[in-house]
């Protein structure tokens, strides 16, 4: 990590535990339907788990009303959740320009264009038609400005970011920034340069209004096609890397192994080598299938693309969540987030995501009930385990595994090869 910049002096050798947060009756609704007593009893929940920071997500649409105005309302609301935070001794990773989320793009309607053209340029998105646009509380054919370019878009980013860590960039309970949440899902930058120029710019921003660290949530395909986000163009300007990794969405693993365990550090190992950076999971996880069923597939997605969807017997996925959670402590990653809180109440599957995406209902570490499915005792558990002590007093962890040495340029030429052939070596290190 660059200078100073570490989520925690006290937290730079352990292995931090933390999870990304919708509320479960509210999904994406969240902020529209704001409740305090309800961030008060989960986020209790999160705490009760015995983990650390609480990924949260500033849907766009939500705090940008206008490309010139931040939501008061939603200001208040975001102090609200850190003042719950700070009393319940957690942290914070806020994520800037939600965005994309479980499979629907969520626009702001002063982000759209008229039609599909405009002088100001659209981003790419080889995926778009795959993906559901939803703009004002209803689905949309309208396309979206550049986020990278775009004189517009650019300057609502930088008030966004100005506004909010102006009021915020103290706060006790601020863990990180997260410029971003897959950012290339939302909208595909037509040169890793743009990528890069927006993630610096926008870093910057963060720091001349707070001290926090600042990254940008990628994901594994950034590793393996070009996605206009690379970890060696993040690494100048981001205090850490983070990276989202999913074995059943990586293409080769579904037919043999949908809860492979590898893939996940594998993922953390490349981007640490093609970055030199320290690497936070800022994702993982899985869906589940009904409560004590044995492991199906259904078809999940919108209609006309709708994808084979693999749901794993929960007991599997605790036992997944340890292998993934003791092999991401041997290969140094600063931590692992999971995706996500709770599974998603029925009140919440008639609105998108959860009506067309059926398996985003269920990635929870707890049920709508709440109680705790095995994937939450797997992290309670490895909460309490003795590991933390050893890395707290400067011990690495038994059998500690060593970024590779990658060079970017020579990675990028074939990088769905180069990280095939990553992940086998990974495999002979175990």
């Amino acid at each position: 990590m660059s200078g100073n910049r570490v989520p925690c002096r006290n937290e730079r050798r352990t292995f931090t535990l933390g999870v990304n947060y919708w509320p479960r009756h509210k999904a994406m609704a969240w902020w529209k339907a704001f409740d305090h007593a309800e961030v008060e009893t989960e986020f209790g929940e999160i705490a009760a788990l015995g983990l650390s920071v609480v990924r949260i997500f500033l849907l766009w649409e939500d705090f940008q009303p206008a490309p010139d105005v931040v939501s008061e309302t939603a200001l208040a609301d975001l102090g609200v959740v850190l003042d719950v935070a700070q009393a319940l001794g957690l942290r914070v990773l806020p994520t800037f320009f939600t965005g994309h989320m479980s499979g629907v793009n969520w626009w702001p309607t002063w982000a759209l264009l008229d039609d599909d053209t405009s002088a100001g340029g659209t981003a790419g998105a080889a995926s778009d038609e795959a993906i559901i646009r939803v703009a004002g509380g209803s689905a949309t054919h309208r396309r979206g400005r550049d986020p990278y370019t775009d004189p517009l878009m650019l300057a609502a980013a930088r008030a966004q970011v100005e506004v909010v860590c102006g009021r915020y960039g103290a706060h006790p309970a601020v863990w990180a920034w997260d410029l971003a949440n897959e950012p290339d899902l939302f909208a595909v930058p037509r040169t890793y340069a743009e990528g890069a120029a927006w993630n610096a710019t926008l870093a910057a921003v963060v720091r001349a209004h707070s001290d926090r660290p600042v990254t940008l949530g990628a994901h594994l395909p950034s590793l393996v096609r070009y996605t206009g986000f690379r970890p060696d163009h993040l690494a100048p300007h981001n205090d850490f890397l983070s990276m989202h990794a999913y074995s059943v969405y990586y293409r080769p693993t579904p037919e043999a192994d949908p809860l492979d365990p590898d893939v996940i550090p594998a993922a953390a190992l490349a981007t640490a080598a093609l970055g030199g950076k320290s690497v936070l999971l800022g994702e993982f996880g899985y869906a589940s299938a009904r409560p004590g069923a044995h492991a199906e597939t259904v078809l999940a997605g919108p209609p006309g693309h709708e994808r084979a969807q693999y749901l794993a017997n929960d007991d599997d996925g605790g036992r997944f969540y340890t292998a993934v959670l003791e092999r991401l402590a041997r290969a140094g990653a600063l931590g692992a987030f999971a995706w996500v809180f709770s599974d998603y109440a029925p009140e919440a599957w008639d609105r998108p995501p959860l009506n067309t995406h059926i398996h985003e209902r269920f990635f929870g570490l707890t049920r709508a009930d709440g109680s705790v499915k095995p994937s939450g005792e797997a992290m309670r558990a490895f909460a309490a385990r003795a590991f933390a002590a050893r890395a707290a007093a400067g011990e690495p962890p038994s059998g500690a595994i060593t970024p590779p040495r990658l060079d970017p340029e020579e990675w990028y030429r074939d990088p769905a090869a180069n990280f095939r052939a990553l992940l086998a070596r990974y495999r002979g290190l175990l």
